[in-house]
This record gives C-alpha cells, structure tokens and sequence, in this order.
C-alpha cells in the first residue's frame, strides 16, 4: 500500500520558509606558493585543479586573482597588487567585499618516479604532495588544513601508473577534484533539516522526502545525506545516524527531493514521533542531515589498505 502526504507547493515553500538556509559564503584563493624543485607548470596545475575542484563543490562563491567573477572585479576595484601581498590590508579588502573565507596553498613536492619493467618497458607514477589551509578573514583565524599525499607507490597499475611523465602527473592532479570534496565536506558540512511535512512513504518504510538544502547551499543531484534522529536524554537534545538519503531533484533554492538508502523505517518513525510533537518541542528537536562524501574504488581500497 502507497502512502504519500502532499501539501503542495504552495504550502511545502511556507513550511519550510523558518528553515531556509544561508547562501554560500565567498572565498578567495591566494596564488599558491611552490617548494623548490616544484616547476610553476606543475605547481600551477595543483593550484587550477584546488581551484576547479573548490567550485564543482558549489559550496562558496570562489575567487582568484585571474578570474573574470563579480567577486573578483569587486575584489580588484577595492585593491592594488600591492595590497593583496600584505595580509592585513587584503583581509580588510576580502572583508569590505564580503569574503569570508581565504584559501592559502602550498605544492611540497611534483616528482616522477620510474619502474623498470621485466620487458625493458617503463611506468611512471606522480609524487604529490600540497597542502590547504583556510582562514577566517575577520579573524584571521585557521579554521581547516589539511596536507595531501599521493599514494607513493601502494597502487600499482592502470590505477596509479602510467606510460609518461606527463600522463602520470595529469592521472595525480585529476583526483585533486576527490580531495577537495571530501576536505570541503569534512571541514564545511552542509546542514539542514529534513521537512517533514511532505514524504512518500510504502509498507511503514520511507520511500522518498525533502530536505531546506538546495543550490543555494551547493546541493547537487546525488549528493549523500546522513539522516540523525533526535533523543532526549536528561532534557538534553542528543543526535544519532538513523538513515541515509540520495539527492534525487534539486526543487528550488532551499529545497531538494531525496530518494531513501538507508534505514528507511527508522527514519519514518522519527517523522511520525517528530509530527506528535508540539510546535515548542518540534522547534527544538528537528531531524537533522548532515552530507557525506561519495566514496571511489580508490578511496575504499586506500582505507583498508590495498
């Protein structure tokens, strides 16, 4: 038997109006700096790829010295070359043109190593190594680093290896785009509220239900949510993971529509028990989701150790 409770876009848009979520926060990325040994060619690939990958997230509004955005022609109206190599005076200018966040880069090392096959043939792997960290500009304030490492020769093969030098450094720099989601998603997870309100529900299991989180917030369509279900312990709101959801349709701004992996009569309880409440408790005890990285192959074989 189907179930499913419909209250319209009109009245969905009014219902979750008091969840709505911030847009995204502006960031600026500095020039990276390059070791020696690094050549600008590689290190400027490490820097364009951060860069690229920070804004397939869609999680800020990115800008750097080079790019043609709105942020980046305020940015440079509001400033001088001079000005932007002097920390001070560029947080007061990232901060007049309403960046919250400034991005800082270092590439530590960009070299090729060769294997000898039996054949006489030869393989090349990258050694990557940069580092990210990220600063409140009011503050000034770290708020996420992070260093990352290449593999260093734990796989081998068509994963890890290639036939040039240059191939096997562009098959380094492609995964810098993984990096950076899981470090954005790590250090700035998205938040929101599941809307409980409007869902599709088969045989006492969730089938599918909203979430306040849009493109607004940087959601795409399949995005992983984790679903934490509140409970109250002494008078004091606790969180526990009670399910998984996919994005399946971004609806609006603030509003997406996500299909059900994981636990789906457990999350359909916490919205029956969340529906009981009164208007006072339901403010103060929401379902929360949280999103999750999407794991590759090489991410689950470099966790366990393959």
């Amino acid at each position: 038997m189907l179930k499913k409770i419909i209250l319209g876009c009109a009245a969905l848009a009014f219902a979750t109006a008091a969840l709505a979520q911030e847009g995204k926060p502006r960031m600026y990325i500095n020039n990276f700096t390059f070791a020696e040994g690094v050549t600008e060619s590689n290190g400027t690939a490490v820097y364009q790829a951060v860069v690229a990958g920070l804004n397939s997230t869609q999680r800020f509004e990115v800008a750097t010295e080079g790019m043609e955005s709105a942020l980046s022609q305020e940015i440079a109206r509001r400033s001088s070359e001079a000005a932007m190599h002097d920390d001070k005076t560029r947080n007061e200018v990232l901060m007049a043109a309403g960046c919250q966040y400034v991005l800082s880069g270092n590439v530590i090392k960009c070299d090729i190593e060769t294997t000898v096959l039996d054949d006489g043939s030869k393989l090349y792997n990258c050694i990557l190594s940069y580092s990210v960290t990220v600063a409140e500009v009011a503050t000034s304030t770290t708020v996420a680093s992070e260093k990352f490492d290449s593999n260093n020769g734990i796989l081998t093969g068509s994963v890890s290896s290639a036939s040039s030098p240059e191939q096997a450094i562009a098959n380094e720099v492609g995964r810098i785009e993984k990096n950076m989601e899981r470090f954005v998603v790590n250090n700035f997870p998205v938040e929101g509220i599941l809307v409980a309100s409007d869902y599709e529900v088969k045989k006492d299991k969730l089938v599918s239900c909203y979430i306040n989180l849009g493109s607004d917030q940087g959601v795409k369509v399949g995005d992983l949510f984790v679903v934490k279900g509140p409970k109250v312990v002494l008078g004091n709101v606790t969180y526990n993971e009670i399910g998984r959801i996919k994005v399946d349709e971004i609806v609006a701004g603030s509003i997406s529509q996500c299909k059900v992996l994981a636990g789906p009569k457990e999350i359909y309880m916490a919205i029956e028990n969340y529906l009981a409440l009164d208007e006072a408790s339901q403010q103060s005890q929401p379902i929360k989701v949280q999103a999750m990285v999407r794991e590759s192959v090489g991410n689950v074989l470099g966790k366990i150790g393959l």
